[in-house]
């Protein structure tokens, strides 16, 4: 039933893709292939099928035509309507090069079809499913997602994991071919229609969750289009005896959009919180369970969607430096979401406050980090770029901020990329709109104050 109702949506997607766009009558090819594209190939397909003749370095040069972008789009196009990274098109369309050159074969090795010659006597399906490019990709993906390194792994050897190939070292000479073919369609087709998870209420403006002392915690909603730039002038409470933790980080563990809490008491365990805002009447903290423990051993713990899938990772900091990312996974490990770990860095004590924050815009989140002197430094999120290590590039984007005691990311103004709010001891607010773009890579270049009185609390999330 699962894996019907994906199919189906990823039909839906590809429907809504294939109306958009201006359909040029596909070429009479020979009977040894049929189409992926059912309504034909686009301008677009030719137009990137030249730049990327120009531009490949492997076997495909040269060998791009329309035709063989059509496949490899409705492939993309079918992973983004799953709410995948692009990661998970580098894996598959690199797969597709050696298999059958991003072509839908209607023959193969004994009983091998389509674009990743699977076989309906190893049970991938009817011999007219595995010809539907959508389905074909789809159980490609249901395979590639049971590899628990996938995101992170060596593409050939997760291409081939999937694959089983008398051959796997074509899938390594592909690599360099496949991610290039897959960022140029993934950046044709545009953005997903997802949710940044940073949001209490489920819209794409960032609210704020805060405590005090005496344990209750109050929400303020984002109305920064109704309050004419005040995002942050409603308040009210939503629970109560929040004492019992030392540590609370907002994320979307669940995916859904809605952001929940994961929070720590001082023996080690984790807690997660779900959100049920609309549940529950507005109350979306109502729930807990234990999805964790033996946490203590980390300082600092900040949430993250590093590998950019829309689930929110957690990146841990322990005492001598070293960087951890456990990244989400929530629907394959049943609910508990962060069992697989990993160290990403070291060298991070030189920083006295980390911030997650997608300072670029791109959907992976970034790190904003500050050294005492107030410095401020940007860690690029490059996973996919460097191979599952989001954090290996920096360099400084400001100074002069050690005027503030608290600092938290925030797409206060809702357009997509995180802004920063900040608090000085006197217990105003400021906001710094975020101008990546305007400020050719500085994004933190404007401040305002937007609000007074914060020193009531002593814990701020966003």
């Amino acid at each position: 039933m699962r894996s019907r109702r994906i199919i189906a949506g990823a039909g839906i997607t590809m429907s809504v893709l294939l109306a958009s766009v201006v359909l040029v009558q596909a070429p009479a090819r020979a009977a040894d292939t049929a189409p992926c594209d059912p309504r034909g190939t686009t301008a677009s397909d030719a137009t990137i099928a030249r730049q990327l003749n120009q531009s490949l370095t492997g076997g495909m040069r040269g060998a791009m035509d329309a035709y063989r972008v059509s496949c490899a789009r409705v492939i993309a196009a079918t992973i983004k309507g799953r709410g995948l990274p692009v990661r998970a098109a580098h894996l598959a369309i690199t797969t597709t090069i050696p298999e059958s050159t991003i072509r839908n074969l209607t023959y193969g090795d004994r009983d091998s079809l389509g674009l990743f010659q699977q076989r309906p006597s190893q049970d991938w399906g009817t011999p007219a499913q595995i010809m539907d490019p959508v389905y074909a990709t789809n159980r490609f993906v249901d395979a590639m997602l049971g590899i628990a390194d996938w995101r992170t792994g060596p593409i050939g050897r997760i291409c081939q994991d999937v694959q089983r190939s008398g051959h796997p070292d074509r899938y390594n000479t592909a690599t360099a071919d496949g991610i290039a073919i897959a960022e140029a369609i993934w950046r044709a087709i545009g953005q997903p229609d997802t949710r940044v998870g940073h949001s209490v209420t489920g819209d794409e403006f960032t609210d704020l969750v805060a405590t005090k002392s005496d344990g209750t915690m109050w929400l303020y909603s984002n109305n920064f289009n109704r309050d004419n730039g005040w995002p942050y002038s409603d308040v009210r409470q939503i629970g109560s005896g929040w004492t019992n933790y030392d540590r609370i980080v907002p994320a979307d563990a669940t995916g859904d959009g809605y952001t929940d809490l994961v929070a720590w008491k001082p023996d080690g365990t984790m807690w997660l919180y779900s959100n049920n805002f609309n549940r529950d009447n507005g109350h979306p903290y109502s729930d807990v369970r234990q999805i964790g423990s033996g946490w203590n051993a980390f300082n600092r713990i900040i949430a993250a969607d590093a590998t950019g899938d829309g689930y929110t990772d957690l990146v841990a900091w322990k005492s001598d430096g070293t960087m951890w990312l456990y990244s989400n996974n929530f629907n394959r490990d049943n609910g508990h979401p962060y069992s697989d770990v990993r160290q990403i860095g070291s060298g991070w004590n030189s920083f006295n406050r980390i911030v997650a924050s997608d300072a670029t815009g791109d959907g992976y989140t970034d790190l904003v980090a500050w050294k005492p002197d107030g410095t401020m430094w940007l860690y690029s999120n490059n996973f996919n770029r460097d191979d599952g290590r989001p954090y290996s590039d920096v360099r400084q984007i400001g100074s002069g901020w050690n005027g503030y005691n608290r600092i938290v990311a925030s797409d206060a103004t809702g357009d997509g990329y995180t802004d920063l709010v900040a608090w000085k001891p006197d217990g105003t607010m400021w906001l710094y709109s975020n101008n990546f773009n305007r400020d050719n890579g500085h994004p933190y270049s404007d401040v305002r104050q937007i609000g007074s009185g914060w020193n009531a609390f002593n814990r701020i999330l966003a």
